[in-house]
């Protein structure tokens, strides 16, 4: 018995050491594939930052220029252009306009897919969100001509709560292609209450326009970044407004519905769930009359000559007194010696942030506002 058994309990061992060994093999290549892994996400997230980074220093690079060009046009159309220069200037006007879409629709899209763009939840006025974004809309556009029918339910409210700045772009988007491709026809915006208790609702936002129409097949591809119908194709697109609007209404727990039918438009929904909140609550901020304001002492803080020469234009013409310069140590000292009423700070400068020169003011003077000027989006650091 003893001879049968040691044999046994020989080939028990062996064969356990086999195993044992085989699963330390196993793990080690676990261990071993696990850190290539972490390796790589490493690497790729710093290509990712600094890719992120680049592309935020050159938006702020192209925005500076962006920045003089397009308030120029406005102060020149607003000045009493010749008849001749009119169309010269408009057609000025919103080339930089979308150009400066463009930027900031290529950076959306950065920020998305890093995953750093921010929440912003918060109380606002739905008329007045609809409002900024066709005025917004109107500025960027070829087709601003074309009418923005809106209509509301007598149920929905008009003080909500969520991301205002999301919504905003999203409609902004849906808006542009409403108009650019339905065939100079009036577009409707329609907003209806699809369910509502005391503290939240649940809303559903529709945007049709009168155009052509969508097959089921583009329906299926028009979403994906840079895709353009090529039978319907514009001068001004990128391709990336829709991407946006599905990738920005994934974040608010929403999607994008299209419906389309040939020859009579396309109508472009969704839905989503936003609180409610009293009037009392909202603190609505108004719009000071520029004649209140006249006269009034303005600091211009910016290393930028050419953002420099831009702003104080703008404040010409909206009979504000501007005073210029381009450091801390200029501003510190102006500060003590002149009465101003506010500050525009630019955010970056080479010697010290606005920030930085912003909280030594507030050593000396914790009433004057400080208000922050600046091309470069502070979600991008």
């Amino acid at each position: 018995m003893n001879e049968t058994s040691d044999p046994l309990l020989l080939y028990y061992i062996i064969g356990s050491g086999i195993i044992l060994l085989f699963l330390a093999f196993w793990i080690y290549s676990l261990y071993a594939t696990i850190k290539k892994q972490q390796e790589y996400v490493e690497k790729t997230s710093i290509k990712i930052a600094k890719n992120i980074e680049f592309n935020t220093t050159l938006s702020h690079e192209l925005r500076t220029p962006l920045y003089a060009v397009t308030a120029i046009c406005k102060n020149l159309l607003e000045s009493s252009p010749k008849k001749n220069q009119i169309e010269d200037l408009q057609i000025l006007d919103k080339a930089s306009n979308y150009l400066v879409k463009l930027i900031n629709d290529s950076l959306l899209i950065k920020k998305i897919d890093a995953q750093k763009l921010n929440n912003h939840i918060g109380l606002f006025n739905l008329d007045q969100l609809v409002e900024d974004a066709i005025n917004t809309l109107k500025k960027q556009l070829i087709t601003s001509h074309i009418p923005i029918i809106v209509s509301r339910d007598a149920q929905v409210p008009n003080i909500l709560k969520g991301d205002s700045l999301k919504i905003t772009q999203v409609l902004i988007n849906l808006l542009s292609n409403a108009t650019k491709f339905g065939q100079d026809k009036p577009v409707a915006l329609s907003i209806k209450c699809l369910s509502k208790n005391k503290t939240s609702c649940s809303l559903n936002f529709s945007i049709k326009d009168q155009g052509n129409g969508i097959t089921d097949a583009d329906i299926k591809i028009i979403s994906k970044r840079f895709t353009q119908l090529e039978h319907v194709k514009k001068e001004y697109g990128s391709g990336l407004g829709l991407s946006i609007v599905v990738k920005l209404l994934k974040i608010m727990g929403s999607s994008l519905e299209i419906q389309s039918e040939i020859g009579k438009g396309s109508v472009f929904s969704f839905c989503l769930p936003l609180g409610i909140a009293e009037p009392t609550e909202f603190n609505q901020v108004l719009q000071e009359d520029y004649k209140n304001l006249k006269n009034m002492r303005v600091l211009v803080v910016d290393d930028n000559l050419i953002n420099q020469a831009v702003t104080m234009k703008t404040l010409e013409k909206k009979q504000l007194k501007g005073t210029a310069c381009s450091s801390r140590k200029e501003a510190l000292k102006l500060l003590k010696e002149v009465k101003f009423n506010a500050v525009l700070m630019d955010l970056y400068m080479p010697e010290l942030t606005g920030e930085e020169t912003t909280a030594l003011i507030r050593e000396f003077d914790q009433e004057i506002p400080i208000i922050a000027l600046t091309a470069i989006d502070k979600e991008d650091h």
